[in-house]
């Protein structure tokens, strides 16, 4: 009796879960194999992958064991030619490699028998095969292009942090449209805060910092395990948390990113502020390893990966001279290569400390600057009271769920209606364990509620200024002191006459709210600001240079 494989597929995940084709398929390829006197020896089956692509598990499963095995088969089984390939080159090599080795592709449908003209016969339902599957393709991809403009969500799984919920039913097809989800909105949130601010003991984190932060502290990603340095940085980076998504930015199929004016803008809920994002991403894209070093990232000189030449933009590195007695600030490009590669800057260590701080000391932290600054805090201190407020209330209800189930879950087992076992008891310690990160999370938002922002009178913002000051000249603490001049500064550009100091936002409103309450200083959430050429406070960014040689500041 003459063997034969069979090979079934469906498109989607969605076809493979309704468990209706790939069945039907192998009963009719079954029927087939027995009228004809085939014994069947293997099945082949890829749920859920396309055949416009021949990266197929079990399709390249199958081709290896025919054709590198001692003739396990004398003929491969499909419903149709589209379900062992919808690409005419792929179906033509393929086929014959099948038939180098004796196999004999049949088709149950399409059955065009043996020879020349059968071989046409199979080249043209090829060619019709993969038109099809590309009409297909673009009409599936203009009715997603159409639902993503209505402001429908498109059935892949949202960023984490959101999720969808069903808004209508148009006949049998649920319509879905993104909302918060409060308990992962929380953690991006965190994410955010440790990374640029920290958790008010040691400054800002690093993204394995922070990493290591929540997995200690037992936070979980989606699936409930740990999360992984991959994930944080994704999360870092994505767009959508300051609402900016888009539909149809990337063709997978090629995983390249399409035309700009193809992309289809999605409003997605807000969960950052822009200040907190675009903080987080000049922090990104200045500690990248392929512009700063590592070791600088971590060193405590003060302005390390913040301070670069003017002249070649490369970071000033430490140097030292008379073994160890002075120390300067000097062009990194020009100590790798000498005067050829850049004539950039040196300058003395001190010299350059001491003129950034005098210049934040006068623009930023003497009380009639502060003060200008901390008004929009107090403008705003309702608006995100309530706002805290809705956050705070939304958790609790998750959290009033999640106990209500454990506690239906023990009256079950204690009247007999539910056994005891591991799986239980593990879901059980699952609830449990999100219970206790709700109530770290609530704690959280109702703390940053109860922020203290109307105590900002002069005094305090006078003592504030001053608390700020000791911090940033404290030689004794230079990490503390680094990380609040991170917080406040993203760009030093040194030439040999003018420093120029540029950084779009600054953690000092909040920080003197938490200082007013607690009496010392904590790294926390701020307001963006600027320092225009004119010294008039706007909400961007600050800007400003200080002339070495006259020794003005403009």
């Amino acid at each position: 009796m003459k063997k034969a494989a069979i090979y079934a597929r469906v498109s989607t995940g969605k076809q493979a879960a309704g468990e209706l084709s790939i069945p039907d398929q192998i009963s009719r390829c079954e029927e087939y194999a027995r009228a004809r006197d085939y014994a069947i020896t293997q099945h082949y089956i890829d749920p859920g992958v396309s055949a416009r692509s021949d990266k197929r598990p079990e399709f390249q499963r199958m081709i290896r064991e025919c054709t590198l095995g001692s003739h396990p088969v004398d003929a491969v089984l499909v419903h149709s030619q589209s379900r062992f390939a919808r690409n005419t080159r792929d179906l033509l090599v393929y086929s014959e490699m099948l038939k180098d080795h004796d196999i004999q592709l049949h088709s149950i449908t399409q059955d065009v028998g043996e020879g020349d003209t059968a071989d046409i016969m199979r080249t043209m339902l090829g060619a019709f095969d993969e038109y099809q599957s590309k009409e297909t393709s673009k009409h599936v991809s203009r009715s997603m292009i159409e639902n993503a403009r209505q402001g429908f969500w498109n059935g892949a799984q949202p960023p984490f942090g959101y999720r969808t919920y069903v808004a209508e039913t148009r006949g049998a097809r649920a319509k879905k449209k993104i909302e918060i989800d409060a308990q992962e909105a929380e953690i991006v949130r965190l994410v955010f805060r440790l990374y640029f601010y920290g958790d008010g003991k040691s400054g800002p984190l690093g993204v394995k910092q922070t990493v290591s932060w929540l997995n200690e502290n037992g936070f979980v990603n989606r699936a409930g395990k740990a999360f992984r340095v991959q994930f944080v940085d994704k999360i870092l980076r994505n767009p959508a948390y300051i609402g900016e998504h888009y539909f149809n930015r990337r063709d997978s199929r090629r995983g390249v990113e399409r035309p700009k004016e193809e992309w289809v803008p999605f409003q997605m809920p807000r969960i950052v502020e822009d200040a907190v994002f675009y903080s987080a991403q000049e922090k990104l894209d200045r500690q990248h390893p392929l512009k700063t070093p590592p070791r600088l990232v971590r060193s405590d000189v003060l302005l390390t990966s913040i301070a670069t030449c003017a002249k070649c933009g490369s970071p000033l590195r430490k140097q030292s001279g008379k073994s160890g007695q002075y120390h300067y600030y000097k062009c990194s490009r020009k100590s790798d290569t000498g005067e050829t590669g850049c004539s950039g800057v040196s300058i003395p260590m001190s010299r350059l400390d001491d003129a950034v701080i005098d210049t934040l000391e006068e623009k930023l932290l003497n009380p009639a600057r502060l003060r200008k600054l901390t008004e929009t805090l107090v403008a705003r201190a309702s608006e995100r009271s309530q706002e805290y407020g809705a956050r705070a209330k939304r958790l609790d209800g998750d959290r009033r769920k999640a106990k209500s189930q454990v506690q239906e879950l023990y009256r079950l087992i204690g009247t007999g209606e539910l056994a005891m076992d591991a799986s239980l008891s593990a879901h059980i310690k699952g609830l449990q364990d999100g219970i206790e990160t709700l109530n770290r999370q609530i704690a959280y938002v109702e703390d940053q509620r109860a922020a203290p922002c109307d105590r900002l009178d002069d005094v305090a913002i006078d003592r504030f200024g001053r608390a700020v000051s000791t911090a940033l000249r404290d030689r004794s603490n230079p990490a503390f002191a680094k990380a609040y001049i991170q917080s406040i500064i993203s760009d030093i550009r040194v030439s040999e006459n003018e420093i120029r100091i540029s950084g779009p936002k600054a953690a000092l409103l909040e920080q003197a709210s938490a200082f007013s309450g607690a009496n010392q200083l904590v790294p926390s959430f701020a307001q963006e600001w600027r320092t225009s050429q004119e010294n008039v406070p706007t909400p961007a960014g600050l800007n400003y240079s200080r002339n070495w040689g006259a020794g003005t500041r403009s």
